[in-house]
């Protein structure tokens, strides 16, 4: 069997991971694992029409390198496997002690989610949670150990020498990599349909030398399909995770009212993942409704730091990396424009308040289409009562225009006289009719 020295830790973190965006491949020659994904082949099979950073170009140069030798010097790692997984849960619930855990987590894998509701049980289970780390890594070592073997690998861990060590390339600054990870998912989502606008937030808009975030926040239509714009969220997110940064991706509407997050997870559905905390998941597919984690305030996405996409707009001075990595390329392709602040406000006040005075109108036309009358004093004409059921703020604007009256604790409103009058307006105007009075 040939010897060769390999990093193990390495080894058994490939042989762990089931992204299917992600492949490894070991270095038969100098016992490297190699990572390759999706996107660096892509980039190798069809060059996009823009310089890649020098960091990018050598990553795609070592996707062909694979692609050339592979076979021969470089071999595939096989990935997670969902039922090895399985099985050593099954072995290790075999182990636990405790007779209430064990009889917990056998009913935890049962059906679907099996994975996620043994982790579960266990995260309230501190000590028997870290003996399962240990057990699994085991297991995954003696997986790899069979691997090496049968493909004729006799793994050797060499003491590290420094002067034989070569000192490895230097990755690219934090702010490098964070800019050219953001140009990449505008010039991806700029292409979605129902995709209005792309602006960025965070700590990247300053010159802060390791940001905290560079989120980003996407305006998008009712009718937009999030599913794309989700994954090329998650790309963004997992390679910034190789440098052990992250980056969020915020919705709002065309009205600037904040809708929430993109889903993190590849298959977005209600009950697939017990600790998810989005208000109404699976409703709006991929959107993420954290409501009560996070909130933007409706003046950020109003006038956001810098809008990059369909026009550049920068309200606050630009860091020059971001000017030369971000908004000069974007302006060099022709994706965006420059435009003063002044421009994009004003276009957007018309348009949010030309869709507010709408919303106001159809529910006030739904509160009189769905009201019923109530004759309350009988001199007097009968009142048109309607249960609530819409956003309050739009009902408090109503009341100040005296056009329904409401009680806080009450769970329906009474359209006032002018309410009921423009009530009909409004229904002759959508939908041509005139009525009078109603049975």
């Amino acid at each position: 069997m040939k010897k060769l020295k390999v990093d193990m830790a390495e080894l058994e973190a490939a042989f762990e991971d089931a992204s299917w965006e992600m492949n490894y491949y070991l270095d038969l020659e100098t016992g490297e694992v190699i990572t390759v994904t999706d996107e660096m082949r892509l980039y190798w099979e069809e060059p996009p029409d823009y310089p890649l950073p020098d960091w990018q170009q050598e990553w795609v140069e070592m996707a062909k390198r694979v692609e050339d030798g592979y076979g021969s010097r470089y071999v595939s790692v096989p990935q997670g496997d969902s039922r090895q997984g399985y099985q050593d849960m099954e072995r290790f619930i075999s182990t636990v002690q405790d007779d209430c855990l064990r009889e917990q987590l056998w009913r935890a894998i049962e059906g679907r989610g099996a994975f996620r509701y043994f982790k579960d049980v266990l995260a309230d289970h501190p000590r028997e949670r870290e003996r399962w780390f240990d057990f699994k890594n085991e297991q995954v070592r003696w997986r790899v150990l069979n691997w090496l073997e049968s493909i004729g690998i006799e793994p050797t861990i060499e003491p590290e020498s420094e002067s034989e060590e070569e000192t490895p390339p230097a990755p690219p600054p934090v702010r490098e990599r964070f800019i050219a990870e953001l140009l990449a998912f505008v010039r991806g989502a700029s292409r979605l349909p129902g995709v209005t606008r792309i602006a960025l937030l965070g700590s990247l808009t300053t010159d802060e030398p390791e940001p905290e975030d560079g989120d980003v926040l996407v305006t998008v239509t009712n009718e937009a399909d999030l599913a794309p714009l989700a994954k090329l969220a998650r790309q963004l997110r997992g390679h910034l995770q190789q440098i052990n940064w992250g980056a969020d991706v915020f919705l709002a509407d065309p009205a600037g009212n904040y809708l929430g997050r993109t889903c993190p997870w590849k298959r977005c559905a209600p009950g697939i993942r017990l600790r998810c905390d989005a208000l109404h998941c699976g409703r709006r597919p991929y959107l993420h409704d954290d409501l009560n984690a996070i909130r933007l305030d409706k003046a950020l996405i109003a006038r956001p730091p810098i809008t990059l996409w369909p026009h550049i707009i920068a309200r606050v001075p630009v860091p020059e990396d971001v000017e030369h990595g971000l908004l000069a390329p974007l302006e060099g392709s022709s994706l965006s424009e420059r435009r003063t602040d002044h421009d994009e406000w004003g276009n957007y006040q018309e348009l949010s308040n030309e869709v507010d005075a709408a919303i106001e109108d159809l529910t006030l036309l739904l509160l009189y289409l769905t009201s019923w009358e109530e004759q309350v004093v009988p001199s007097r004409p009968p009142i048109h009562r309607a249960w609530k059921g819409f956003r309050f703020e739009v009902l408090d604007t109503l009341e100040e225009k005296g056009l329904l009256s409401q009680s806080r604790r009450a769970k329906s409103v009474v359209l006032t006289e002018e309410g009921v009058r423009k009530s009909r307006e409004l229904q002759a105007k959508y939908f041509g009719t005139w009525v009078e009075e109603r049975d």
